[in-house]
């Protein structure tokens, strides 16, 4: 010892003079390799951002500077450079017994490269920060198709869906067609084969836009470009056809849907012909007129016939419902009446909808009797008996409140989705109750009459909420019936049309509909003495607006003016005329001076939303009559005059929450004038007992007074506080108040704040200080919120529990109803409540001695939220426990715990050492959890005990990133204790299934090993895991210095003595160190993959102590046979990832929904698929196989795994420095000729392999690849050849030598051949940076997950 402290003490020495910093690279060459790895990961996570603000810009078609391209490919050089040294040179300096016997040169030129690494990364890091925002924008995530309502798989039509998918797939056709009248079922049927072409990758994308009677050429370019980019800026057709064709051809393989096309379509000017010709897309159409098609040079046209009788009645029964069967008379009845529908599904789903679960005779004999008395107007392409059901399903509402929402449904475009608060804006003008009742009562009514008719299928579901579809056969009729004398409708929409259109006579129409180009001409007096509703929407913005337009309209009582057909500095005169006006809508319009509308003293509905406008004038609060006045998302409002509040003393609803420019105090003087330029919300306090909805925002809790009685007892709101807002469409939200106050002490003796407070369903909660129990105080439980459902927590600095326990013994109901819980940044959070036997937390300066459970739900409070859905917790440091359930008792009938929890996401907590803890036997619950997301949580080491693993039935996704100390995901047997030992995984006494899995994401978790350990028997498997464990716990100082001294000398001694060459210290020496035994196991096991069977028996005893641990031990394969994605990034200890050894090969057929399988930077993986029987059947619906930086992988796949991948497509090798050969020979094969094929690979990458050899070294068997037409090799400077025997690749032009212009064309068109004129050309020697961070997400990959 003295020998050490003298060397100490002479380096002490020198490192004060000039030689010092020579010195501090062999002392601290630890802390500066540990610092470059921290570094290396932060320039990893810098690059990712950088690339995906470069993402955006290219799907907005913007130009990157080339300084950030430059940027990057420096970023790619340094990684690969730093990557490598500590690959290699790093791991030099284990070879002397882990630094016992030091290098010191070594460790000098380590420390003094690694800075200088770490200060090139530094540097990297500090240029990045300029390109953090390239483009914020990001390309949106695809909405997954799935199969519509009303499809169904008939036998008529499986012909005919195979047929066009086998069109699609020719080569020779690119447009084709399915042609039929309208309501056959056209358009479910494209629906259905795009599904179809999704499910089997048949196109990169499908994109596709309805046509319609009257196109219009621009939308259809507009709906198309959305789905392939941005939206198109430009206005010109000739520009945005340039534009749309761009990114077809960009994106190569694209399928162009074209639904509803009723005549010939100029396919050049829309931008896609070029394409066609081009190979680029292809075309499927809808139509009804086969003559279109022909005129469009459609190559194959599909006709879609009608429904075989059985399937007509089928679907008629099931659409009817039961009532059919309750009787004879009624089910002859019935058959009659299917019969009156012509086996058309249109037509049967509409009258089994108006007749489902009608029992009474009577009405389905007058159902009969109305179809055939039908006398249907002539539509084109319109089966009669289609016209006949739809005018009878018309004629069977019962109310004129249903037959009026549906008719004013067909006022809009076709395929339109139309808002229900427009039917509701109506109803009220209407009168739909009579006089009576509240504007919220008409919209309770209106959604109950839509809901209804969706059910009777005149009307359909839209993908947005709050909207509504018809379809284009119904509509038709719609406007057939509408347009009848005794209903006056008149529809006229054509983009085309920039005039008023001309008729006859107007004196007898009630409602208008226009939709123009632009409103160029109006003609002058023109009247109109029955008209009542108008609704006018223009393209274009129109600057000549009429000034006498509504001098005939004097009737007028809902006016609907939007778009471009109302842009103007001020009203026009004639706007004053009507004095009958009760709703008066002026959405997304250019308006300037509005003051003309405060004349219409009738009004009652008052609609700016999305409108630029700048002030809204004192003269609207003349309005004494106004219910109802809508500014959303006017966000250039800058002004509400005061006073404009205090006038509308009959407002019922208000919408302005996109306005914050409140005036927080208003002082009236005696004239009634108001002090300050804005009105005060404290204008609503004298009539504030009548409001029913209001939306608002404001910038300070100072502006909310607090003297508001919200008493109605139907009164809803949404109370924006503090924060950014952005009002959205919905207006049937919850009870919203979002609050953020710097201290809590503010909200104290708020009466208006507590009264919401108390009604509130969703609540955000953001105070700075004072929140100790946040507001859930013993003296203020009345405030409690009864109905919450939604509850979000930010950044409250001191907030140590949501709820202080009272003395009473009944849980309280806060949380009862609760969906949704979000905790973040919460940094002394711990617990949901504090019981009164509980101890302050311990924080600096205090001295508290007793320790507390810092755990979010203990065994009581997780009872209280037995409907919560979603789980969000981040940055909550002082957490331990999510859930602990220490104490609770497991009870015969009660009903499982958080049994409709189904999402969990945890992030950022430092403290958190369990997830699940103390779990009792027989625990039932999380049976619908079905995503797990866990980030940042380094004291995390296990997920999951194997009692609630058992239990996740539901789960489908499994994401795990940056936990350092995660070791596996289904907890060790040992640390679940001995009363757990029965619980966990063994084949003998735990069953584990998750049928419902699809995707297992793990992302930089250096010390992950397995997704659970297979069960080993008893004391064998302590002392293994007790080796390898490194919290195995040392021995004091004290008490150990003879045995610590003794160690270091005989390590010295190992490290000096020469020894036999079978010696290993794993075989001889007791209490060896992880890191030790790991390097030795190591190091013989990567032999393993050309081992003969007498090599096999000499490693045997090794290799049972230094046992690998795979992701995936054999008994957990069929466990996770749903599996469709697998990513495993930067998880430094994985070692096998397929353990297949132990299955049963007959009964095997494991994998075979996995779709993807992406492996990066796992420098110790030494198998992919490791042993197992030879005739093991799955994997056979993998698709992309991506090995990026597997330092120790020595292939990729042997001949039986290769025979299982029938459907892969692409395969991806990056940087696997020991790969020798992509196919390696197994023991047994060698008699085997089979030819290999790899039928679908289309795409084959390998790209930085220094020892690769070759694909596959033996000459047993031959290879095809029919598909492959992309193959790039680079940075393979020992490659000899492809393979020794034949090969046929009819599809490939030549071999890409990494960047896309160097190119090798075939040569003598034979892949051997072109290999070996490459290597001659040694133009496979030069290595590439690796490809960037963020594009391990593969264009395959995006197409099959759609991220």
């Amino acid at each position: 010892m003295e020998i050490i402290f003298l060397i100490v003490g002479k380096i002490g020495e020198y490192s004060v003079g000039p030689i010092g910093e020579q010195f501090r690279y062999i002392i601290s060459y630890k802390n500066n390799i540990s610092t470059l790895e921290e570094k290396i990961l932060k320039l990893l996570e810098k690059e990712e951002a950088v690339q995906q603000s470069v993402d955006g810009a290219q799907w907005n078609q913007q130009v990157v500077a080339s300084e950030v391209k430059t940027w990057q490919a420096n970023v790619g050089k340094r990684i690969e450079e730093a990557q490598k040294f500590l690959e290699e040179d790093v791991k030099a300096n284990r070879k002397c017994l882990n630094g016992w016997c030091p290098d010191l040169k070594l460790r000098y030129s380590l420390g003094k490269k690694a800075q200088k690494n770490t200060q090139a990364i530094i540097q990297l890091l500090e240029e990045g920060g300029k390109y953090d925002r390239v483009y914020n924008t990001l390309p949106p995530l695809v909405v997954r198709s799935s199969p519509t309502g009303w499809f169904k798989d008939f036998e008529s039509r499986k012909s005919t869906i195979q047929n066009v998918l086998d069109a699609l797939k020719n080569d020779k056709i690119d447009m084709v067609a399915l042609c039929g009248m309208g309501g056959i079922g056209k358009t479910e049927m494209a629906k259905e084969i795009e599904r179809r072409v999704k499910s089997d990758n048949l196109f990169r994308k499908v994109v596709s836009a309805v046509v319609s009677q009257k196109p219009s050429l621009t939308k259809i370019q507009g709906e198309l470009a959305e789905m392939l980019g941005p939206k198109l800026e430009a206005e010109s057709l000739h520009v945005r056809a340039n534009e749309l064709y761009s990114r077809l051809t960009k994106n190569k393989n694209v399928l162009v849907i074209l639904d509803d096309v009723w005549e010939h379509l100029d396919l050049g000017h829309i931008g896609v012909i070029d394409a066609v010709k081009q190979k680029s897309c292809k075309i499927l159409l809808t139509s009804r007129n086969e003559e279109a098609c022909n005129a469009m040079r459609i190559e194959k046209i599909f006709p879609v016939g009608l429904l075989s009788k059985e399937e007509a009645w089928n679907l008629f029964v099931e659409i009817a419902g039961d009532c059919i069967n309750t009787s004879d008379l009624i089910s002859i009845i019935a058959k009659q009446v299917a019969e009156e529908c012509a086996r058309l599904p249109l037509a049967i789903a509409i009258v089994g909808g108006a007749l489902r679960n009608k029992r009474d005779k009577k009405e389905w004999k007058a159902a009969l009797q109305q179809l055939k008395m039908s006398n249907p107007d002539n539509i084109y392409g319109l089966h009669p008996k289609v016209y006949s059901s739809i005018e009878f399903s018309y004629n069977y509402l019962q109310s004129g409140e249903a037959k009026s929402c549906f008719l004013l449904c067909c006022l809009y475009p076709e395929d339109y989705d139309v808002p229900i608060e427009d039917l509701v804006r109506y109803g009220v003008t209407k009168r739909f109750l009579k006089g009576l009742g509240t504007v919220e009562q008409t919209r309770e009514l209106v959604h109950t009459i839509v809901k209804n008719l969706i059910r009777s299928n005149l009307l359909l579901d839209s993908n947005w909420k709050e909207r509504v579809k018809m379809h284009d056969v119904v509509r038709d009729v719609s406007i057939s019936i509408a347009s009848r004398d005794e209903n006056g409708f008149m529809v006229v929409l054509d983009p085309g049309l920039e005039e008023w259109p001309q008729k006859d006579r107007y004196d007898s129409y009630t409602t208008i509909s226009l939709l123009l180009g632009e409103m160029k001409g109006h003609p002058t007096e023109l009247k109109y003495p029955k008209l009542e509703l108008l609704q006018l929407s223009c393209l274009n913005h129109s600057e000549t607006f009429s000034s006498n337009l509504f001098n005939g309209m004097k009737e007028l009582k809902m006016l609907y003016l939007q778009k471009g057909c109302f842009s103007l500095t001020m009203s026009p005169p004639s706007i004053q005329i009507l004095q009958n006006l009760q709703m008066l809508n002026l959405e997304n319009c250019r308006l300037g001076d509005v003051s003309a509308i405060g004349t219409l003293r009738n009004l009652e509905i008052l609609n700016f939303c999305d409108s630029e406008i700048m002030e809204l004038p004192s003269e609207i609060g003349n309005l004494s009559r106004l219910k109802l006045l809508d500014m959303k998302r006017c966000r250039p409002l800058k002004r509400i005059a005061a006073g404009v509040l205090s006038g509308l003393c009959r407002l019922e609803e208000l919408y302005a929450g996109d306005f914050k420019n409140w005036g927080c105090t208003t002082m009236m003087e005696g004239n009634g004038a108001v002090t300050n330029n804005n009105a005060s919300l404290a204008e609503l306090i004298p009539y504030s007992s009548q409001l029913v909805v209001l939306e608002i925002s404001t910038p300070s809790i100072l502006c909310l007074p607090k003297e508001l009685d919200f008493s109605n007892s139907n009164f809803r709101f949404m109370i924006n506080i503090g924060r950014d807002y952005r009002a959205g469409e919905r207006y049937l939200f919850e009870n919203t108040l979002k609050l953020e106050v710097e201290d809590a002490s503010d909200l104290g003796e708020h009466r208006t704040i507590r009264s919401m407070l108390k009604k509130a369903i969703v609540l955000s909660l953001d105070i700075g200080k004072n929140s100790k129990h946040i507001w859930f105080e013993k003296e203020e439980k009345g405030i409690l919120p009864c109905s919450l459902k939604g509850l979000t927590i930010n950044r409250c600095e001191d907030l140590e529990y949501l709820l202080e326990a009272t003395s009473d013994s009944t849980p309280p109901n806060t949380f009862y109803l609760l969906e949704s819980l979000s905790l973040n940044y919460l940094p002394w959070l711990i617990g949901i409540c504090k019981f009164k036997d509980s101890v302050e937390v311990e924080r600096e300066g205090s001295t508290a001695s007793t320790p507390v459970a810092h755990k979010l739900f203990s065994s009581n409070s997780i009872l209280w939220v037995p409907n919560l859905k979603l789980l969000d917790v981040e940055g909550c440091g002082s957490l331990e426990v999510i859930f602990d359930l220490e104490g609770l008792k497991v009870k015969e009938n009660r009903k499982p715990i958080l049994a409709v929890l189904f999402d969990l996401r945890l992030w950022n907590l430092s403290g958190m050492s369990h997830v699940w803890k103390n779990i009792p036997p027989g625990f039932q619950g999380f049976q619908n959890l079905t995503l797990i997301n866990i980030k940042n949580c380094h004291s995390l080491r296990n997920l999951l005990p194997g009692s609630i693993a058992k239990l996740l039935v539901q789960l489908q996704v499994v994401t795990i990133s940056k936990c350092n100390l995660m070791e596996n995901i289904i907890q060790r047997e040992y640390e679940a204790g001995e009363e757990r030992r029965a619980d966990i995984l063994s084949s003998e006494t735990h069953s584990l299934e998750w049928p419902s899995i699809k995707s297992i994401k793990l992302l930089i978790c250096p010390k992950l090993k397995t997704f659970g350990l297979e069960v080993q028997s008893g004391r064998k498997q302590r002392k293994m895991d007790a080796e390898l464990d490194p919290r195995a716990q040392e021995p004091s100082a004290a008490s150990s210095s003879t045995r610590q001294s003794s160690g270091l000398f005989n390590r010295c001694l190992e490290s000096c003595v020469p020894r036999p060459r079978n010696y290993s210290p794993a075989l001889h020496a007791q209490g060896k160190s992880s890191s030790s035994l790991g390097e030795n196991k190591h190091d013989l096991i990567k032999k393993e993959i050309t081992l003969t069977k007498q090599e096999e028996q000499n490693v045997s005893k090794t290799e049972n102590q230094a046992k690998m641990l795979s992701l995936f031990p054999y008994n957990l394969i069929e466990s996770l046979k749903n599996l469709q994605k697998l990513s495993a990034n930067q998880c430094d200890s994985l070692e096998v990832i397929f353990e297949l050894e132990g299955l049963n090969a007959e009964e095997s057929n494991i994998f075979n929904n996995l779709r993807v399988l992406s492996l990066h930077f796992l420098p110790k993986l030494l198998h992919i698929w490791k042993k197992g029987p030879r005739d093991i059947k799955g994997f056979n619906y993998l698709r992309l196989l991506q090995v990026w930086k597997c330092g120790s992988l020595k292939c990729l796949f042997t001949p039986s795994i290769a025979k299982l991948l029938v459907k892969v497509e692409e395969i991806d090798v990056y940087g696997c420095n020991e790969m020798e050969e992509i196919l390696a020979k197994e023991l047994g094969d060698e008699e085997n000729r089979d030819v290999i094929a790899f039928s679908l690979v289309n795409t084959l990458k390998l790209g930085n392999l220094p020892k690769l050899e070759c694909f596959y070294t033996e000459d047993n068997h031959a290879f095809e690849w029919p598909s492959l037409n992309k193959m790039q090799i680079y940075g393979c400077p020992k490659l000899k050849m492809f393979v020794s025997t034949s090969t046929k690749t009819p599809k490939l032009k030549g071999v890409h030598m990494r960047i896309e212009a160097t190119f090798q064309p075939m040569v003598e068109g034979d892949l051997n051949t072109t290999i070996q004129h490459i290597i001659k050309r040694k133009g496979l020697n030069h290595f590439y940076p690796p490809p960037k961070f963020s594009q391990l997400r593969s264009r395959l990959q995006e197409d099959i997950f759609g991220f």
